[in-house]
């Protein structure tokens, strides 16, 4: 059985989308249709100052934003809103697989990290996944977390929490193989939607993690969100 907590669903009926490429815009106005979320129900904001005011009146299900926005009022978004409206999740977008992206756009509070370079289709089934309340991880991700919990393998004593189960390191191994999610289900004798929970739970973990190190960098001043 699964806690309360790990199937905990997005709604995409109403969607909040902070983006400024035009071409990006132009897929997610096809995509999030293919999802059950009409253009009546989508609402644009192509800046920080813009998403805010629509915020004022949080009745939106999830905000899509694009980490790639100038500066780092993306990622400031993010925290603004798991601070103010934490009901209403986040999730990046981003033409970035570099870890200080990743890792500050979890730290931040996002629920997860969809690649723009995949394609509509894969996106989609991203989309859906949050929605049901798991959480797809990109190969590239999966790669990304596994060096980085190996480099940081000898801290877990100091953040014990955010230490990665056999389990959960073997779901990212065979996600890094290149299986998809039905395929890993089947590998690990495991229903589909408890994978995808299992990776929402590594994306905690990885927040937790980065936030521990954030904290110890700074010598353990660090005003963390």
């Amino acid at each position: 059985m699964f806690s309360s907590e790990a199937v905990e669903t997005v709604s995409l009926n109403s969607v909040l989308v902070v983006e400024n490429d035009t071409a990006m815009q132009e897929r997610l106005r096809y995509i999030l249709p293919t999802l059950g979320c009409d253009e009546p129900q989508i609402t644009w904001a192509d800046d920080v100052e813009m998403t805010m005011q629509l915020l004022e009146k949080p009745n939106f299900g999830v905000v899509l934003v694009d980490i790639g926005l100038p500066g780092d009022g993306a990622v400031e978004l993010v925290e603004w809103l798991q601070a103010h409206h934490p009901q209403v999740p986040a999730v990046a977008i981003s033409a970035s697989r570099s870890e200080e992206a990743i890792f500050s756009a979890l730290r931040a509070g996002a629920v997860a990290y969809l690649l723009k370079e995949r394609d509509d289709l894969e996106l989609s089934i991203g989309l859906r996944s949050i929605e049901q309340g798991g959480a797809t991880i990109d190969p590239a991700i999966a790669r990304r977390v596994l060096a980085w919990h190996a480099g940081h393998a000898a801290d877990a004593g100091s953040m014990p929490d955010a230490a990665l189960t056999t389990q959960e390191r073997k779901t990212l191994e065979l996600v890094v193989q290149g299986l998809e999610h039905r395929d890993v289900a089947q590998a690990l004798a495991m229903p589909r939607l408890a994978v995808e929970c299992r990776i929402k739970g590594i994306y905690r973990k990885l927040a937790l993690g980065s936030r521990a190190e954030t904290a110890h960098m700074a010598g353990g001043h660090a005003l963390l969100r």
